[in-house]
């Protein structure tokens, strides 16, 4: 079994724009295959960046990513594909871009998407947040768990500041936010998440609720 986790960066525009100006400027994803433990937490996995100023355009990145998810459904048996809010975001916007790019053939592309598995650790917060979304920005997930003394991954940087860091050519700092996301993913896939529902039914209270 092989867990990927990514994590896409957008630029647009105008915020309220959500998937009608949006652009995917990079991709980032850990390709981990090690055990499924909180121990593998100690285990640094390198970070994988398809992006614009790596010299790759929107349809490119998404290419590379699908590229890459294929190439782990032929080489292990189960492929696990991880993230927060893929499932509303990431995910159909790459599907979007896909077929927007006529670079896949939609049934080809709905088969890949069928035969991963996917976790999306948003829909499992809200489980532990009386299903209401309000609280469960990733942002309040590590003041929450940190609070409760799980020792998170360190939330430095949010995502409404990338439109601003691509402006200024800070790309660094792009990877490094890209890597921040998916260092609290992997946590929440291999830890937290486990301790947080343990906590959620102990306490019977929303955890995330402001």
């Amino acid at each position: 079994m092989v867990r990927l986790y990514i994590d896409l960066e957008t630029y647009r525009p105008r915020r309220e724009d959500a998937f009608i100006d949006e652009r995917i400027i990079s991709a980032g994803m850990f390709l981990d295959n090690t055990p499924y433990h909180e121990s593998s937490l100690h285990d640094e996995i390198d970070l994988i960046v398809f992006s614009e100023w790596g010299g790759l355009n929107e349809i490119q990145i998404v290419s590379n990513v699908e590229a890459l998810i294929n190439d782990s459904l032929n080489q292990y048996r189960f492929t696990v594909i991880c993230g927060y809010n893929i499932l509303r975001f990431d995910i159909p916007l790459l599907v979007c871009k896909s077929l927007q790019g006529a670079q896949s053939d939609s049934n080809k592309l709905s088969k890949m998407w069928y035969d991963c598995y996917v976790i999306d650790f948003m829909q499992q917060i809200l489980l532990m947040n009386g299903n209401l979304f309000r609280g469960t920005s990733l942002e309040n997930v590590v003041r929450v768990s940190s609070q409760l003394g799980l020792d998170p991954p360190r939330y430095a940087s949010s995502g409404a500041s990338i439109k601003e860091l691509h402006d200024e050519d800070r790309f660094d700092e792009i990877e490094e936010h890209l890597k921040q996301d998916l260092n609290i993913v992997r946590w929440l896939d291999l830890k937290g998440a486990r301790r947080l529902m343990d906590i959620s039914v102990q306490e019977n209270r929303p955890l995330f609720r402001d």
